[in-house]
């Protein structure tokens, strides 16, 4: 796909994918397990890199547990540190700002980080899968000029991303591993795209 990914055909694309809605049952079931759930991140480490290799949709076989399992660790590292601390770091500025009488100021920054995470998120991702070195993740302002090369691509993903959770409520579980494929898999495309029209190494 050389030309640049459009969110809606991504989206309906992968819903077409072979067996795409047992693998996603799966990947839901495992996410709602502490532990257990690394075996989904594996799983969506994997979508991410086949995607950004091969430049095609795809949803691999569950299978090689093993390394799923190693993936899946991968796969929590750059969540933690592109998706959860930015998330803790806005809830906490959020705090102190509302216990000055700002609550509106507050709540709209908390709103803004739930919007921006999964961009911020998504780069750091392909970044990773790309090089392969937990040190690449060290380079912030990098990551954050990628996540602003594709942010207006990323408005109607987030936004998303964002319904989706606020919909299920009680199976976060599912919302979280089917609102993250098509995230990782878009994003993968998109940046893949960048990549090749610009012929720079991202």
């Amino acid at each position: 796909m050389k030309e640049t990914p459009i969110f809606e055909e991504v989206f309906t694309r992968v819903l077409k994918l072979p067996g795409f809605w047992i693998k996603i049952l799966i990947g839901g079931l495992l996410s709602f397990v502490p532990i257990v759930n690394l075996l989904a991140f594996g799983y969506l480490f994997r979508v991410s890199g086949a995607v950004r290799n091969s430049g095609e949709l795809s949803m691999p076989e569950w299978d090689d547990w093993k390394n799923l399992f190693i993936d899946g660790l991968k796969f929590a590292v750059v969540w933690l540190a592109y998706w959860l601390l930015p998330l803790l770091l806005a809830g906490a500025i959020s705090s102190v700002i509302g216990t000055v009488g700002l609550g509106a100021v507050s709540y709209v920054l908390l709103s803004i980080s739930f919007f921006l995470t999964p961009i911020l998120f998504s780069s750091a991702l392909y970044r990773y899968t790309t090089r392969g070195d937990f040190k690449v993740l060290l380079d912030v302002a990098l990551i954050v000029r990628m996540s602003y090369m594709q942010f207006p691509r990323m408005l109607i993903p987030a936004l998303v991303i964002g319904g989706i959770f606020a919909i299920c409520g009680p199976l976060y579980g599912f919302a979280f591993f089917f609102s993250f494929v098509i995230l990782v898999s878009y994003t993968a495309l998109t940046l893949r795209s960048l990549e090749q029209s610009h012929a720079v190494a991202l």
